[in-house]
């Protein structure tokens, strides 16, 4: 009896399976490319209509000073120009008139600006600054809505004169503001645009 041995059984081969993470990452891969070489981009609908209302414009406002003239009315006798306010030595009951010619600026569709006399603080730090009234007066402009302030709107715009009295107290007593002087530089003129 004669023995033989049987072929030893050939494995078959069996395919090849990817765990499901590579085949995730493979594709994550090919679409990264394909966006990046512009195959998966993604557009939306937009539109754009520009206005039809046009330009609007700004306004103004401005004011400049003509050359004012001065004079001096004494308790006594009658007002008198002054051409050097430097050779003016004023005492109590004396009235300095300035005679200001302005030009006031305002264009705007609601503008309404504040027209202003205002004196500064070292005016009226001493005794004799103290004991000066200082009052301001727009006769074309109506009547003042403030101390020494009118309330101005486009209407108001062009020419007009201010009149400025610089009246020592008549009631000053002893020698207050006796040999002092003040600078008339300290009033200014403002234009402002109202707020409120």
């Amino acid at each position: 009896m004669s023995s033989s041995t049987a072929p030893a059984p050939t494995p078959t081969a069996r395919p090849v399976r990817r765990p499901r993470r590579t085949t995730a990452i493979l594709a994550i891969a090919v679409g990264a490319a394909l966006l990046s070489a512009g195959g998966g981009t993604y557009a939306y609908w937009s539109t754009q209509t520009a206005l039809t209302a046009g330009p609007v414009s700004a306004g103004d406002l401005n004011l400049s000073l003509g050359t004012g003239t001065w004079s001096l009315k004494g308790v006594l006798g009658s007002a008198q120009s002054v051409s050097n306010l430097t050779t003016v030595k004023i005492v109590p009951g004396d009235v300095l008139t300035l005679t200001q010619p302005l030009d006031v600026t305002l264009v705007g569709t609601t503008i309404a600006a504040d027209l202003k006399a205002e004196v500064g603080s070292t005016f009226t730090s001493g005794a004799l600054g103290s004991n000066l009234d200082v009052v301001l007066t727009v006769s074309s402009y109506g009547t003042p809505t403030g101390t020494n302030t009118y309330r101005l709107t486009s209407a108001n715009s062009g020419a007009a004169t201010a009149t400025l009295t610089i009246t020592f107290k008549p009631g000053t007593t002893g020698r207050a503001g006796a040999t002092q002087s003040v600078n008339l530089n300290d009033i200014a003129f403002t234009l402002t645009q109202a707020s409120s």
